[in-house]
């Protein structure tokens, strides 16, 4: 009876773990391995990442639709982070490495679609608002065309990229003196999910690149936290109706 039930759950453990842990852990009952325990944790975090990935930014999303305002907020920053999170699909994609530990790439991308469009609405940008749910779709689908190495290139270049975006962002917040309409429970969750998908990637990929890329991300994204902390009394000053 047991081994028929765990027969017809494989399929479903075979998502957190290997064959060789299944056969440690529930045929051998080596409930302790700790590699096993050690991918089964990083397994879950990775799943836990990517789907807290699609709801990350919709603090967000919801304020700035809420105050109808993008004050404080750094349109180079989301269009860099856009770019970033495009390639990084990419080459995840291309690599052929487990959702689990990139998928929420591909979900802040979508989100990020979104604050774009936002972002040029409420500075009366129409064209842009329209064009840019429609030329990042285009644009990451050929990427996915181009040879594995010309998309690490563009990773790699990611890694400043990407950290360029978040100094914007800060700096944005410094010359302010405060955090605008920035949400900081995306801000925190920006922060916890990286320092997650830090643990992810150390044990199941191994590739510098993407070590050092979310590594960069842990450090920038908690200076961002450190500064909502900063300017926690602060407000934004009030737009001018037009």
């Amino acid at each position: 009876m047991y081994l028929q039930l765990i027969k017809a759950i494989t399929p479903l453990l075979l998502l957190f773990m290997t064959e060789e842990c299944l056969d440690i852990i529930f045929i051998k009952f080596d409930i302790l391995h700790v590699p096993c325990l050690k991918l089964i944790i990083s397994k879950g975090l990775g799943y836990a990442i990517v789907g807290g990935s699609m709801m990350v930014k919709f603090p967000q999303i919801i304020k700035i639709y809420s105050s109808g305002s993008v004050v404080g907020i750094s349109v180079a920053a989301y269009v860099i982070e856009t770019a970033c999170a495009m390639i990084n699909c990419s080459y995840n994609f291309a690599q052929k490495f487990p959702f689990s530990t990139w998928g929420e790439n591909f979900f802040i991308l979508l989100q990020l679609i979104v604050l774009l469009a936002q972002y040029y609405h409420y500075t009366r940008n129409p064209a842009l608002s329209m064009i840019a749910p429609l030329l990042v779709p285009v644009l990451s689908f050929g990427v996915t065309k181009l040879p594995v190495d010309v998309i690490a290139v563009g990773l790699s270049l990611t890694i400043p990229l990407l950290a360029l975006s978040k100094v914007l962002q800060i700096k944005t917040n410094f010359l302010n003196g405060h955090t605008g309409q920035l949400s900081f429970v995306t801000s925190l969750l920006n922060f916890l999910g990286v320092v997650a998908r830090m643990f992810t990637v150390i044990q199941e990929v191994d590739d510098s690149l993407i070590l050092v890329n979310v590594a960069s991300n842990v450090i920038l994204n908690g200076i961002i936290v450190l500064q909502f902390i900063f300017y926690w009394n602060v407000q934004p000053p009030k737009e001018k109706p037009q």
